[in-house]
């Protein structure tokens, strides 16, 4: 694993419990929320990551799917009515 891809789970594993903290991936990884979330699914789907422990990576298999499958203008408005 790359630092960016361990800096990744160790945002998506601190954020979760609040949500995911959408409106501070852009500015910590230069990236939009979607993206992040499609890299981190990818990255805990695969087969070559053994640097995450398997309650982890369903974990956040789960979370990032059910990220994904939100509109985004739902999350947005949520995110800002916080």
């Amino acid at each position: 694993m790359t630092r960016d891809d361990q800096a990744m789970v160790a945002f998506a594993t601190k954020w979760s419990r609040f949500g995911g903290g959408d409106e501070y991936i852009l500015p910590e990884f230069g990236i939009t929320p979607v993206v992040f979330y499609q890299r981190l699914l990818a990255m805990v789907t695969s087969t070559l990551i053994n640097d995450v422990d398997f309650a982890t990576r369903t974990y956040l298999m789960d979370f990032c799917s059910s990220k994904l499958a939100r509109p985004a203008s739902r999350s947005v408005a949520a995110a800002q009515a916080v």
